[in-house]
């Protein structure tokens, strides 16, 4: 991920953004919180599903729950129009 889009998740906790994932995934996420610490190398978000392109599997797991998303899976972010 580059520095504007890390920015742009720290800046959007409440908000909603949407994440294109490695797996394919197209997801609109409301972001809960941002762990962005580089000297412990751990790098995550925690979030709530707005929509996904694989809404099947949080269908299964549970819409309403707190996801984590490691920044590693994430391929780029934007501000989500929703």
């Amino acid at each position: 991920m580059t520095k504007p889009e890390i920015e742009l998740l720290k800046d959007s906790i409440d908000k909603n953004v949407e994440i294109r994932t490695v797996d394919g995934e197209i997801l609109v996420a409301k972001v809960n919180t941002v762990i962005h610490w580089e000297e412990h190398e751990e790098h995550e978000i925690t979030y709530r599903v707005v929509s996904s392109s694989m809404m099947a599997w949080y269908e299964r797991h549970g819409k309403d729950e707190y996801y984590v998303l490691d920044f590693e899976k994430i391929v780029s972010v934007k501000a989500a129009d929703r």
